[in-house]
């Protein structure tokens, strides 16, 4: 039943299945890729802002959402928005069981629909999260379509099926060139010890931090730049950002990385770095069934036997490096599809999941102290 006040919204996947329920956030009709990130109820700020998500309508598993509000756009030490990912909301849709009204922390300054409203986003709850992310393990992602409706106002299930049928894959886009900068920013700490330029491909905020605390000057230049662009820099390393989308379709950016492995340049990447580096050297790339996407995923070093719980937002891998002198040092436990390379005799690597994240017991920031021993600054 729906009351007054309420806003009807209906999520539909491709087939025409549809599931009724509470909107809120703006009122408006999108589609996108549908997928679901098993994250806690904490996070689901940096999950709104994380680039990744651009062309994506995110489920979350966890029942209940927004409960500590929303935190103000403040600025860091570093000049960076200090508790998101990027500069606005970046998910398409957002569906959660249970949207908190009345959020408690004391550094909160509005609600998550408030933020959704302020941003444009439709959001959905009251709806069974985990009948949707059953549906998405079984059959895999798909693309669905998110339906809010004023207050007083009904949804017209024909005029939706009709629209979700000609629904566009996101993938197909250069969702890259839609959530990189325009222009070069660069970030100079006190007392830089060397520079690192970021081939900024949806680049995460808590990545940039991790270089701006170890005293690297940081300079993000866009997913176009040219090799001989980006070495004009004279940089000690190069980053390749994480972002969304198919990594096939990044063509300038996997030519620019075989030119920096050939000439030996000190590189890192993470997440779609990951993937962009792997074809690089010859390997290929394929869709996972549903992604890894959540802050528990279980990775293991090969050599040391070591694991690591991680954080991960991808819907591709890659495989079939190892001709290019690249080795696979890192793997996922729960279906072993790679999770990090590294090339034999240069000073290259990267990794598919997230070791930006805060510094917990089973930690893997200790990855860009690699990186800046290898840059030999």
């Amino acid at each position: 039943m729906i009351y007054k006040n309420e806003k009807p919204a209906i999520l539909m996947l491709k087939d025409g299945r549809y599931f009724q329920g509470i909107g809120f956030g703006a009122s408006k009709i999108i589609t996108g890729e549908l997928v679901f990130n098993t994250i806690t109820g904490a996070g689901y700020n940096e999950t709104l802002t994380d680039p990744s998500y651009q062309g994506q309508i995110v489920v979350m598993t966890h029942p209940l959402v927004g409960n500590y509000g929303v935190p103000p756009w403040k600025k860091d030490e570093f000049g960076l928005t200090k508790y998101f990912e990027s500069d606005s909301i970046k998910v398409s849709g957002f569906v959660v069981n249970e949207c908190c009204k009345n959020p408690s922390h004391y550094e909160s300054v509005k609600t998550l629909n408030e933020f959704l409203v302020e941003q444009d986003i439709p959001g959905i709850e009251w709806i069974d999260t985990r009948a949707i992310t059953k549906i998405l393990r079984e059959e895999g992602v798909q693309i669905g379509l998110l339906a809010v409706c004023e207050s007083g106002s009904r949804p017209n299930i024909e005029d939706l099926k009709k629209i979700v049928k000609e629904a566009k894959d996101p993938n197909l886009r250069h969702l890259a060139s839609e959530v990189s900068t325009k222009e070069v920013i660069k970030y100079t700490p006190p007392n830089p010890i060397g520079t690192v330029v970021i081939l900024d491909l949806g680049v995460k905020y808590n990545i940039l931090r991790n270089f701006l605390k170890r005293n690297i000057e940081t300079i993000i230049v866009p997913y176009n730049y040219t090799y001989d662009q980006i070495m004009s820099f004279n940089p000690n390393g190069v980053f390749i950002s994480n972002g969304p989308g198919d990594p096939k379709v990044y063509v300038n950016p996997i030519n620019i990385c075989k030119k920096l492995i050939n000439n030996t340049i000190p590189m890192f990447g993470i997440c779609l770095g990951n993937q962009i580096i792997g074809l690089a050297a010859g390997g290929t790339s394929y869709k996972l069934k549903y992604g890894h996407r959540g802050g528990n995923k279980t990775v293991i070093n090969i050599d040391t036997q070591k694991c690591y719980i991680t954080s991960q937002n991808h819907g591709f891998c890659v495989r079939g490096f190892e001709k290019g002198g690249f080795k696979e040092f890192l793997k996922n436990i729960d279906d072993h599809s790679n999770e990090g390379i590294i090339h034999d005799n240069k000073p290259v690597f990267a990794v598919q999941f997230h070791p930006e994240a805060a510094p917990g017991p089973l930690d893997s920031t200790y990855l860009f102290d690699k990186f800046i021993k290898l840059m030999e600054i």
